[in-house]
C-alpha cells in the first residue's frame, strides 16, 4: 500500500502532521508512506523511520501556476498512490490530488473545493491541530489512534557537536515570520540575562531572517550570549535544540521543533491564542499571554502590524511574567552548581 500525507504548509504545520504519519504507519506497518512538504522544510523529515520518501512541492517556483499544478499532479500520479490524507486545505491541493487520480482522497470539508475529495471530515476547532489532523485518520480507518508525539530528524553527530557549546544550555528564539508574533527583543534580552545570572547558558537561535531580532537582543543584553542565529541549517536546528533544557520562544516553528525533540518550551503568545490549537503539543511547556483582550486573536497567524495600533497583546507581557513560568526551584539548583563551578 502506498499512502501520501499532503501538507505543504508552514513549518509548524508540517511538524504537527508527524503524529498522523506515525499513526498511519502503526496501522499499516508495511505501507510506503510519503510526506509532501515545502522544499525548504524537507530536511526536517528526511531520515525519519516512518517516512519512505519526502516529496518537496515548490508551489511558488518550479510548480507555480496552473501548469505547475498539472505537472506536479502527473508526478504524483506516476508514483501510484492508493490513498492520500490531506490536512492542507487549499484549492490547489484538492485540484492537484484530483488530477493525480489517487483513488482515496481524504481531507477537510472546510477546504476549498472539497467536492474534489472522495471523503471529508469537519475540522473541529475545539481540538489541538494534531488532534484535528487525526480526524482524517478516523475518516480513513474508522477509529482514532492513541496519542503520539511530534517527530523531526535529529542528526546525532551534529547534536554531539553542539553539546560543546556549554552546560545548562537554554534556547532563546526571538524571531517569527509574522511581526506581531514577535515579543520585543529587549524583553528576550532581559530573560536571557536572568537565565545567565541563574546558572544557565543562553543560546540565541533562529533563521537568517531572524538575525535582526537576534542582533537587537544582543545589543540590549548586559552579557555576550552565544548567538547561533542564522548559523545553522534547518537540518542542524533540531540537533542544536535537542541540547537545550528548555526553549524560550515566540509562537513559531522552533517551538514545535523543540517539542518534537523532547524539549519543553516557555512560549509567548500575543496575537494568537491557545484556543486556535497551535500550542506546544506536550505536557510540560507553558504559555505566557495577556488574557481578556477582546482583540485576541486578530488572525490565525498574526499580521505584520497590530490592527488596533496598540500591540497590547505583546507589550503587556513583561520579562518577569515569562520568568515566572520557568521552574525557579530548578534555577536555584542551577545557580548553586554554577557558583560551585566558578569557585573551583
Amino acid at each position: 500500500m502506498k499512502i501520501l500525507i499532503f501538507n505543504p504548509s508552514f513549518l509548524g504545520d508540517s511538524v504537527l502532521t508527524t503524529p498522523l504519519i506515525k499513526a498511519v504507519k502503526l496501522k499499516h506497518p508495511d505501507a510506503e508512506i510519503s510526506f509532501c512538504v515545502r522544499p525548504e522544510y524537507a530536511p526536517l523529515f528526511e531520515g525519519l523511520d516512518e517516512i519512505s520518501e519526502v516529496i518537496p512541492f515548490d508551489k511558488r517556483k518550479s510548480y507555480s501556476g496552473l501548469s505547475g499544478i498539472f505537472r506536479f499532479a502527473e508526478e504524483l500520479k506516476s508514483r501510484g498512490f492508493d490513498m492520500v490524507l490531506a490536512p492542507h486545505k487549499s484549492f490547489r491541493t484538492n485540484l492537484t490530488l484530483f488530477l493525480a487520480k489517487i483513488p482515496v482522497r481524504i481531507g477537510f470539508v472546510e477546504s476549498a473545493f472539497s467536492t474534489l475529495l472522495t471523503a471529508t471530515r469537519s475540522r473541529d476547532m475545539d481540538l489541538h491541530e494534531v488532534q484535528r489532523n487525526m480526524l482524517l485518520y478516523e475518516a480513513a480507518f474508522g477509529e482514532l489512534p492513541p496519542k503520539l508525539p511530534l517527530s523531526v530528524y535529529i542528526d546525532e553527530e551534529a547534536k554531539s557537536k553542539f553539546a560543546a557549546l556549554g552546560k545548562n544550555l537554554v534556547g532563546i528564539a526571538p524571531g517569527s515570520v509574522w511581526a506581531t508574533k514577535m515579543w520585543p527583543a529587549e524583553n528576550f534580552a532581559a530573560v536571557a540575562d536572568w537565565l545567565k545570572d541563574n546558572g544557565y547558558t543562553p543560546v540565541i537561535i533562529g533563521a537568517p531572517d531572524d538575525v535582526p531580532a537576534a542582533e537587537k537582543l544582543m545589543h540590549s543584553s548586559k552579557y555576550e550570549h552565544i548567538n547561533m542565529c542564522g548559523k545553522t541549517s534547518l537540518k542542524e536546528l533540531p540537533a542544536l535544540i535537542a541540547n537545550f533544557e528548555f526553549l524560550v520562544t515566540n509562537d513559531s516553528g522552533p517551538m514545535h521543533i523543540a517539542v518534537a525533540t523532547g524539549v519543553r518550551c516557555v512560549a509567548v503568545f500575543g496575537p494568537t491564542v491557545k484556543e486556535l490549537g497551535f500550542t506546544p503539543y506536550d505536557e510540560n511547556s507553558r504559555v505566557a499571554e495577556v488574557e481578556g483582550l477582546s482583540c485576541r486573536p486578530c488572525g490565525l497567524h498574526g499580521s505584520n502590524k497590530c490592527p488596533k495600533k496598540h500591540f497590547r497583546c505583546m507589550l503587556e507581557i513583561l520579562p518577569e511574567d515569562v520568568i515566572k513560568l520557568i521552574d525557579k526551584e530548578e534555577a536555584v539548583t542551577r545557580t548553586e552548581k554554577y557558583e560551585t563551578v566558578k569557585a573551583n
